[in-house]
């Protein structure tokens, strides 16, 4: 993919510990990203972030791993751009912001915490609904009352694109920055 095609970073937060069909579905969710010409950023470790790099590798596309160590080699073998942040989960806040939008694959307490970023900096956020953790516990919620909207549910990669593709869409349509958070 070049750069000039990319129409977007996406952030993917989720779990590091996954079963075999949030792995599927997580891999799935990367080719579709890559097939859609969407650059994705996440914790660039192993679980759910390697199944989603993979997936967006078998596509040649582009990511960007924020991992948790000094060390770039501590990235897991699909990521393109480590960038080290040694802080343990205060990488999450960098995760999120990284990303014009926020797709959610299952996860734990970080993903919950990632959740809560977005919400706070007014990221749009798609929740996969069908694997197991937070992503399912959160899909079609508000988080609280600081936001009109609620985070997206979908229950397939597919629906999870189709969210993301209207989300821009509406976004370029409105002519609204990503980045405008307060």
């Amino acid at each position: 993919m070049s750069f000039d095609k990319i129409k977007g970073v996406v952030s993917v937060i989720c779990g590091s510990e996954i079963d075999k069909d949030t792995e599927e579905k997580a891999i799935k969710i990367g080719r579709l990203l890559a097939q859609n010409n969407y650059a994705v950023a996440c914790g660039g470790l192993f679980g759910a972030m390697e199944a989603v790099c993979k997936g967006v590798k078998q596509e040649k596309g582009l990511t960007i791993g924020i991992i948790p160590y000094k060390e770039k080699s501590a990235a897991n073998d699909y990521v393109d751009i480590a960038i080290p942040v040694p802080f343990s989960q205060g990488r999450n806040l960098i995760v999120v912001l990284s990303g014009d939008v926020v797709i959610a694959i299952g996860g734990k307490a970080g993903t919950l915490s990632e959740m809560c970023f977005a919400w706070i900096y007014k990221k749009p956020i798609i929740a996969l609904s069908s694997v197991p953790g937070w992503s399912a516990k959160m899909a079609n919620k508000k988080i609280d009352d600081r936001r009109s909207d609620q985070i997206y549910g979908a229950e397939t990669p597919e629906e999870v694109i189709s969210i993301l593709n209207k989300v821009f869409q509406e976004r370029k349509n409105d002519d609204l920055s990503f980045t405008d958070t307060f």
